[in-house]
């Protein structure tokens, strides 16, 4: 899932809101560039657990953090990771281990959320779709 356009746009929307507020020789900083593709979604039979991998990259000033969350029946999950924005794209992986339960082969909802900020604005988005947890 790539999401550095709609990033692109939610800054330009929050700069626009707020430029009029801020006097005339303020500038402002945009919001980093950003990249969050999920590569795989993995259950690990032996844990319950599910591994969440992304491809993710961070370009400009300001803090990028991801978060995934699987909820299933009684088992929930939701881990994130900070991505420094020093314009090195990387495979992250997060593990998603419920504190009550396991995860199980089946339906679950999955989440995928991202926050970009700087010093002047900061925007958050959530993706949630329904996916189907399989054995290896």
């Amino acid at each position: 899932m790539r999401v550095t356009h709609r990033a692109a746009l939610l800054s330009a929307v929050v700069a626009a809101l707020v430029l009029p507020a801020l006097p005339a020789a303020a500038a402002i900083a945009p919001l980093p560039e950003t990249v969050l593709k999920v590569k795989s979604i993995e259950w690990q039979p032996r844990t319950g657990n599910v591994a969440v991998t992304a491809r993710v990259k961070c370009s400009g000033e300001g803090t990028f953090r991801w978060a995934a969350t699987v909820d299933q029946r009684d088992a929930q999950a939701r881990n994130s990771s900070n991505v420094p924005c020093d314009d090195d794209g990387y495979l992250s992986t997060l593990i998603l281990d419920p504190r009550d339960g396991r995860f199980h082969p089946g339906a679950a909802q999955f989440t995928l959320e991202q926050y970009i900020e700087n010093d002047h604005a900061g925007i958050g988005s959530a993706t949630l779709k329904f996916i189907r947890i399989t054995p290896r």
